[in-house]
């Protein structure tokens, strides 16, 4: 089958948002002839080029508006490749899908939209009003496709449109394998951590990550007493200018952490045997995550696979692996003291929460040959 997949962001740029359909897209390539349809968002990368056995083509525009694109050429682009492909996959969230969506239904081609998340609310009057629009034209865009693939189905239930969208959707877990692990680079880690114990996040810094919670959670107030043994916090993923629209969250964050004189390092984009290096070497990965916007979170699955216990919001979809997995505590959003006490409570019996058993129980429930086997399924019955 010849399928045409639309994202707004696409590799290189790295989120779950991107990994998760460069997985898929990789293994359906196998059997599939697949082009992906995305913008040059760096406008500095190929226009085109071939990885993994399918096609990336990088699209231009005129303006980049905070996280999105106007692209008038965009349409052009959309109208070539419906007629080359039988169908259309769209990654939500974003905007500039909307037409290619409604053009597909014009032509006739059958449309299944990736929901990953809704976004969630700001207290800046102009995020506000980003968000609520975006998530209009997603709800749109759910109502237009033929099929939905959710993570979830605590997700998708806890979503005010439930009832609108609960028919037409099917859930899967996300395409997550367990990671290599560098010796070089854990060596290296853990000669940087000493006797220290390490405080994990990976992940994009960005405002939905809502970090100031778990910074607070390892404050030097919050662990006096608590601990004689040094705590640092270690983010693993791309900050700054890397992420888009985010720049001024990450020196925000890199603020507070200095007028608190929390220890940290920003160790940058990681992947494969680097990464796992990295769940390897910390003590507890936190996601501390306030809204929607998070939907499952699938670096906690990533840090499970290797052993690692997990904190997480107590929030739908995010709560799943550590409620099926039992490889953690959830603790409610916004609260640093729920943190702490967790983190306390994890490492004083680290065992009860990270042995073998667990970890073979997990690998079972996020069997990637499930996902796979989905997704194909899934397009063979077209």
């Amino acid at each position: 089958m010849r399928i045409l997949f639309y994202s707004s962001y696409f590799y290189p740029y790295t989120s779950g948002i991107t990994t998760y359909p460069f997985k898929i897209l990789s293994h359906l390539a196998k059997k599939h002839k697949i082009t992906a349809l995305t913008f040059n968002h760096k406008k500095n990368e190929l226009e085109e080029e071939s990885i993994n056995g399918f096609k990336i083509i990088r699209m231009p525009y005129l303006i980049k508006l905070y996280k999105g694109f106007i692209s008038p050429q965009s349409l052009l682009y959309f109208y070539n490749q419906l007629e080359k492909n039988d169908l259309v996959i769209v990654n939500l969230p974003n905007i500039e899908g909307l037409i290619l969506t409604l053009l597909s239904r014009l032509f006739g081609k059958e449309v299944i939209s990736i929901l990953h998340c809704f976004l969630g609310f700001s207290n800046k009057i102009h995020l506000k009003i980003i968000n609520s629009v975006t998530n209009f034209i997603i709800l749109l865009q759910l109502i237009l496709s033929n099929k939905i693939i959710s993570y979830t189905n605590d997700y998708v239930n806890n979503l005010p449109i439930a009832r609108l969208v609960k028919n037409k959707t099917q859930t899967v877990f996300p395409p997550i394998f367990k990671l290599a692990i560098s010796k070089t680079r854990l060596k290296n880690l853990l000669n940087l951590k000493r006797k220290n114990i390490w405080i994990g996040y990976a992940g994009r810094i960005s405002n939905e990550k809502s970090l100031e919670y778990l910074i607070e959670s390892v404050s030097p107030i919050g662990w006096r007493n608590r601990l004689s043994t040094g705590v640092e916090l270690v983010f693993a993923g791309p900050y700054g200018k890397d992420v888009a629209g985010e720049n001024s969250y990450y020196l925000k964050i890199k603020k507070i952490l200095n007028k608190k004189r929390i220890k940290h390092r920003f160790l940058g984009n990681l992947t494969n045997g680097d990464l796992g290096a990295f769940y390897k070497s910390i003590d507890i990965l936190v996601l501390s995550s306030i809204n929607r916007t998070e939907a499952f979170g699938m670096v906690q699955v990533e840090a499970m696979l290797l052993g690692t216990p997990v904190i997480a919001s107590n929030l739908p979809g995010v709560r799943v692996p550590i409620r099926l997995t039992k490889m953690g505590i959830l603790v409610q959003p916004k609260n640093s003291e729920q943190i702490t006490e967790a983190i306390n409570k994890i490492l004083k019996n680290k065992k009860k929460y990270s042995n073998q058993k667990l970890i073979k129980n997990a690998s079972k429930i996020f069997d990637i040959k499930k996902v796979y086997k989905f997704y194909d399924n899934l397009i063979d019955e077209k």
